[in-house]
């Protein structure tokens, strides 16, 4: 989150979180821009009750396959670890949702675990596992130029000691990307 929050530094617009959670995002922001407008959407009805009472925006219950917001309304769409939850024909029609509300030009802000095994995929829930390439290339035939790409060591608890072993000892690959995109 504190990755992506310091991308909006500065920053002004309208901003949709798909699958907004808790709102961790929107309280970094708060904090960090005063240009940013907050809309969001979850498929949990609580995470959206909750977070109405803690940041002001326009937050909807709603499935990122059919987003309830006009076309091109968004300057910035960030989707943060959400896809792996859905199925590939799903993802697909999500990301063409994300490309009808976001305007031409916009920042599409997108982050994926990767290289998950198929233990972990079960543990966290996830449907999908993807590698580097293969995202990449989803948000690309999806309509998106990639800008830049950042690889991390993503752990629950002790993140620091545990990416820094992980680095000195080359345990594993690198198991999140974000990725920022552009509508083309």
């Amino acid at each position: 989150n504190h990755i992506v929050a310091n991308y909006f530094n500065g920053l002004n617009g309208k901003l949709l979180n798909i699958g907004v959670g808790n709102g961790a995002l929107e309280n970094l922001l708060i904090q960090k821009t005063f240009g940013i407008e907050f809309f969001g959407i979850d498929i949990s009805r609580e995470a959206i009750k909750k977070i109405k009472n803690v940041v002001e925006g326009k937050y909807l219950v709603a499935n990122v396959q059919k987003i309830p917001f006009d076309d091109n309304l968004f300057d910035f769409v960030v989707e943060l670890d959400v896809l792996e939850h859905l199925q590939k024909g799903e993802s697909i029609k999500s990301l063409g949702e994300v490309r009808r509300v976001i305007k031409d030009k916009g920042i599409f802000i997108i982050s994926i675990p990767l290289n998950e095994s198929d233990k972990d995929k079960k543990i966290n829930r996830h449907l999908v596992a993807y590698d580097e390439y293969t995202i990449l290339q989803l948000l690309k035939d999806s309509g998106f130029e990639i800008i830049k790409t950042k690889k991390l060591y993503a752990f629950r608890n002790c993140y620091m000691i545990k990416s820094f072993l992980t680095k000195l000892f080359k345990i594993k690959k690198p198991n999140l990307i974000i990725v920022f995109c552009r509508k083309k």
